[in-house]
This record gives structure tokens, C-alpha cells and sequence, in this order.
């Protein structure tokens, strides 16, 4: 399972440190995965807009606070995966993208994992139309 990292989409940076905590107590080391904290800000137009393709928010206020998780994680087995999906699960996930090609090296930047994730969506929502 080379090159394979599993990202989940969270509603708050609330469950970060039990996402973390649940990650590592089923045997996902600290460095095999990333979680993307930002610091609370008012979403703008750009942002409301990525969150709202992405978690399908149809009506986003435009005082709504950006308070989104995203984590990436490696993985190195099938067992690692279903760990970590039951584990984003048991936190809220919203969203669980898989990526056969994607490195944690190139999940360490943000803007290339909203990229993916970005292009990964649009595709979904094409092939069900």
C-alpha cells in the first residue's frame, strides 16, 4: 500500500485532539498523519464556497467561523485502513477520501490536499449526474 493516504473531511476542530487521541490508540503513529488546524477566522466568499462543494452546506452564513478539519493519513495495510476509517467515524467525519497516488510527503501541503480532494468531489458529482 505505497503511496496511499486517506483524508477525512471533519465539521470542527473541536474532535481534533480525540481524532488524534483514537488514532493513536489504535496503533497509528504520530507521524503517520496530519491534522490541519487553522486559526478561526470569518469565512470568506472563497472558503464558504470550498467547504460548501466539498460537505454539500447549502446555506452558509457569511459570519459562519471557519472551523474545519481536514487529516490526512498514511497507510501502510488494510488493517490501517479500516482503523482509520472506524476511527474518523467514531469522530465525526463528514467525509472520507481515499488516494491510491498520494504520498504523506504530499499531503504535508494543505492547498495540494484541497486540490485533490477538490477534483476527487467534482468527479463524484459528475459520474452520479
Amino acid at each position: 500500500m505505497k503511496n496511499y493516504t486517506v483524508v477525512g473531511l471533519f465539521p470542527s476542530q473541536d474532535n481534533a485532539a480525540a481524532l488524534s487521541q483514537s488514532l493513536e490508540e489504535s496503533g497509528i503513529r504520530n507521524e503517520d498523519y496530519i491534522l490541519y488546524k487553522t486559526e478561526k477566522k470569518i469565512m470568506t466568499g472563497e472558503k464558504r464556497n470550498f467547504w460548501k462543494k466539498l460537505l454539500g452546506v447549502d446555506n452558509v452564513p457569511e459570519n459562519q467561523k471557519l472551523d474545519k478539519l481536514i487529516t490526512s493519513v498514511a497507510v501502510r495495510n488494510e488493517g490501517d485502513l479500516e482503523t482509520i476509517k472506524k476511527s474518523f467515524e467514531q469522530n465525526q467525519v463528514v467525509h472520507i477520501y481515499e488516494f491510491h497516488d498520494m504520498t504523506l510527503e504530499e499531503a504535508k501541503n494543505l492547498d495540494h490536499v484541497k486540490k485533490t480532494v477538490e477534483m476527487r468531489a467534482k468527479s463524484q458529482i459528475y459520474t452520479m449526474i
